[in-house]
């Protein structure tokens, strides 16, 4: 099992899979050739040219034209990919025969029935076969990524809901407490009504796939408030968001959990201590970049539960659409997201 995943890995799976074609035609071809070098040769042509073919249309044709529901560019591309594919394949084949050209009675891809036969027609369906295959898989893999996220949604909803235990209860209690607060108290009463915002916004808000940006950093302002009371002036506390990060959404509540690891680990013994957060927008991406000062010691190497589970819901939510890059180097931790909104 183990050699199996490293041949996936470093996918030599393809190496070993053009390798056995190789060898299989070889095998059935030999005695169409005058010698073995020219056969080899021939071989090796055969091969290479349609991998090529076959990649070109999976990794280049296949994204840029029919996953983007280009059907006709797609037809009109994989027709001439196929024609100058066999075109170059009939030349090199020339020249590889040339030197044995008195010994040959019958000459390869002469006339125009055996170019189709021999050439165009194999490579238009296995370069095709090769891309059902490929498109096929695709949509297993999109299907498992669907269902995967479907489950981690409805493992979110289930915590959701365990976690709304009374709400309406608990915003009476939250109010009466308010009131019961001196007036004169008003650092006390901004803080709970802080705090009150963060329980309406995560228990009543945050039931949706996306959530417009805008509400997402008045949630984080909220929460570094409070923290900004909670740790005290011996914390230099830095929150900025450029006027740029606005009118797109995002899901709820995929940002607080680096802002959260932030205020966790901070260090208490440096000086200065900060945490340092900021967003920006540039050219349809979206950057968050939290810094904070930390001790000195060895950390988990999973980054805690809260990271791996922002991981994950970064690879369902957003796949190839975001960058993540974490730094936890001496007295420095520091976390950059990019996001591609548009």
């Amino acid at each position: 099992m183990n050699v199996l995943r490293k041949i996936i890995h470093w996918r030599l799976h393809h190496v070993l899979f053009w390798l056995a074609f190789f060898v299989v035609w070889l095998t059935l071809r030999i005695d169409d050739y005058p010698d073995v070098l020219p056969t080899v040769l021939a071989g090796l042509l055969k091969v290479l040219s349609l991998a090529a073919a076959v990649y070109f249309t999976n990794y280049v044709l296949i994204p840029r034209y029919l996953y983007t529901k280009r059907y006709f560019a797609f037809l009109l591309a994989f027709t001439a990919l196929v024609f100058v594919t066999g075109f170059i394949v009939i030349r090199l084949l020339d020249l590889i025969l040339q030197p044995y050209a008195s010994s040959i009675t019958h000459w390869p891809n002469q006339t125009l029935n055996s170019q189709l036969y021999d050439v165009y027609i194999p490579l238009f369906f296995m370069v095709g076969a090769a891309a059902g295959i490929k498109f096929y898989i695709d949509q297993l893999r999109t299907l498992n990524r669907l269902q995967s996220a479907l489950r981690a949604g409805a493992e979110q909803e289930l915590q959701y809901l365990r976690s709304q235990i009374n709400p309406h209860s608990l915003f009476n209690s939250l109010n009466t407490i308010y009131f019961l607060i001196d007036k004169e108290n008003r650092q006390a009463r901004e803080t709970l009504m802080k705090f009150s915002e963060l329980l309406r916004y995560q228990l009543y808000e945050c039931n949706t796939e996306r959530i417009s940006i805008e509400k997402e950093v008045l949630y984080l302002r909220n929460y570094v408030a409070i923290q900004r009371l909670r740790h005290g002036e011996q914390y230099r506390i830095a929150f900025s968001s450029a006027p740029e990060v606005k009118d797109f959404s995002i899901a709820p509540l995929l940002l607080i959990p680096f802002i959260e690891n932030a205020f966790k680990h901070v260090s208490s013994h440096l000086s200065p201590n900060f945490i340092h957060i900021d967003m920006h927008m540039n050219e349809g991406q979206f950057r968050l970049s939290v810094e904070n000062t930390r001790e000195d010691k060895p950390s988990p190497a999973n980054g805690g539960i809260g990271l791996a589970n922002v991981k994950r819901r970064l690879e369902l939510l957003y796949p190839g659409k975001h960058q993540l890059q974490i730094q936890n180097g001496g007295h420095l931790y520091s976390v950059t997201l990019n996001l591609h909104i548009t």
